[in-house]
C-alpha cells in the first residue's frame, strides 16, 4: 500500500515545516496547517534514506539518517547531488548523547552545542558524522545515501527554492 502523508502536519506548525516519515520513505511539506500543494497535488513524496535507515543516527559511517528536529542552515546550488539543503546536524541533543557515550569530548560537545545555539553551521567533522543534506539524485534504490535525505531531481528543484535558511525538518521513526 502507498503511504500517503496525513493531510495535518504531525508537529505544531506556523510556518513551513519539512516532516520526513522513515520508516515510511516519504516526506510531506506543510504550511498553514495543512499539506501544501504542488502542481495540484499535495507536497509528499518518496525519498531514499541512509543505507541503515531505522534509528537515530550516533556516529560517523552508521549510515543512519538522523530523527528528531532540525533546521534548514544553507543551499547547496552545486551539490554533487543536483541540489542540495543541509541541516544542522549534529545539534546539541545528538552532542550531549555523543558526550555520554564517550563517541566525542567535552569540547567538541561544546562546539556542537555552541554552533547549534548561534543557529549556524553545524561542526561537520567529528565523531558524530556531519554533513547532512536533502538533497536530489532519486529515489531508488530506498536505501542509498550515507545518512541524507534524497529525492528525486524534480522534486529538489521545488523544495530548494521553497525551504529557505532556517525552515524547519522533522524527521521522525
Amino acid at each position: 500500500m502507498d503511504f500517503v502523508c496525513p493531510p495535518e502536519p504531525p508537529v505544531p506548525t506556523a510556518d513551513m515545516v519539512v516532516v520526513v516519515w522513515k520508516a515510511a520513505f516519504h516526506l510531506g511539506v506543510y504550511d498553514d496547517g495543512g499539506l501544501v500543494k504542488h502542481e495540484d497535488q499535495a507536497a509528499c513524496w518518496p525519498v531514499a534514506l541512509g543505507g541503515a535507515p531505522a534509528g537515530d543516527k550516533k556516529r560517523q559511517g552508521d549510515e543512519r539518517t538522523p530523527e528528531g528536529e532540525f533546521r534548514v542552515t544553507h543551499r547547496n546550488p552545486k551539490s554533487a547531488f543536483h541540489l542540495s539543503l543541509g541541516l544542522n546536524y549534529p545539534t546539541a541533543r545528538h552532542a550531549d548523547a555523543g558526550l555520554a557515550a564517550g563517541i566525542i569530548d567535552q569540547a567538541t560537545r561544546d562546539r556542537v552545542a555552541a554552533a547549534d545555539a548561534a543557529r549556524t553551521m553545524p561542526v561537520r567533522t567529528s565523531a558524530l558524522g556531519g554533513d547532512i543534506y536533502i538533497h536530489g539524485g532519486g529515489t531508488f534504490p530506498s536505501s542509498w545515501t550515507d545518512g541524507c535525505i534524497a529525492l528525486d531531481n524534480e522534486v529538489m528543484d521545488w523544495l530548494f527554492v521553497n525551504a529557505k535558511p532556517g525552515t524547519r525538518v522533522v524527521i521522525l521513526p
